[in-house]
């Protein structure tokens, strides 16, 4: 029996849809979990990216939209593609199956090894969403602090190795600054700088993405034999 996992991402950006799907899928392999099947949703409307407060709260009421919500009844296990998690806790109340945000389950994968954990991100504007997040989840007692680089989230979108080394750059700051023994990248759309940072830094690099995969592996046992 297959399972199909809902990926949705609140913003309007196909292309992000299509780079988490397919990261997300990959997760599921490796995983040895060929039973998942990962088909992406993409928001009918709203912002082309989530970088402040506003946008965010738009993307929470997309969780209530008639498509989605037909989309999400269908599934055997549902993802959240944007880092504060926007409308889970409405589709939660919807569905009956696993509702899994990569906010939630990559500060969870931080925080299981009970050391300091620190956040690198690209939007200031949400800052202080991502704060209270920590908070709301009960992690506060490890978080060792937010890191934001230093140029526009959407300027950043345009130039993918700029965005990786200031990610980097943020990443060793909370590292050697903050004390952090594990740093997680705070969005679904920088998912593959992500990847890009695990492979480039000797330190753990949390994939929201992956971490959120890794979860719903989880919680979405293979059958018996």
């Amino acid at each position: 029996m297959s399972h199909t996992v809902l990926l949705i991402n609140p913003n309007t950006s196909r292309p992000t849809t299509d780079m988490m799907v397919a990261l997300a899928q990959a997760c599921f392999q490796s995983l040895q979990r060929s039973d998942i099947l990962v088909r992406g949703l993409t928001a009918p409307e709203g912002p082309g990216m989530l970088t402040e407060m506003e946008e965010l709260e738009q993307a929470a009421a997309i969780a209530r939209h008639p498509l989605i919500l037909a989309q999400a009844q269908g599934s055997d296990g549902i993802i959240i593609g944007a880092f504060g998690d926007p409308g889970l806790q409405a589709l939660t109340e919807h569905v009956k199956v696993p509702v899994i945000g990569i906010g939630q389950a990559s500060m969870l994968q931080a925080a299981r090894a009970g050391t300091p954990f620190g956040i690198a991100t690209t939007t200031p504007g949400l800052e202080q969403s991502i704060l209270d997040q920590v908070q709301r989840y009960g992690w506060s007692n490890q978080f060792s602090g937010l890191r934001l680089t230093p140029t526009a989230p959407l300027d950043l979108a345009q130039a993918p190795e700029r965005q990786d080394q200031e990610l980097a750059d943020s990443v060793v700051a909370c590292i050697e600054q903050d004390g952090a023994r594990a740093v997680i990248i705070g969005g679904g759309p920088l998912a593959q700088s992500a990847q890009a940072l695990q492979s480039r830094l000797a330190v753990p690099v949390i994939n929201p993405i992956i971490a959120a995969c890794e979860l719903m592996a989880e919680r979405l046992p293979p059958d018996q034999p």
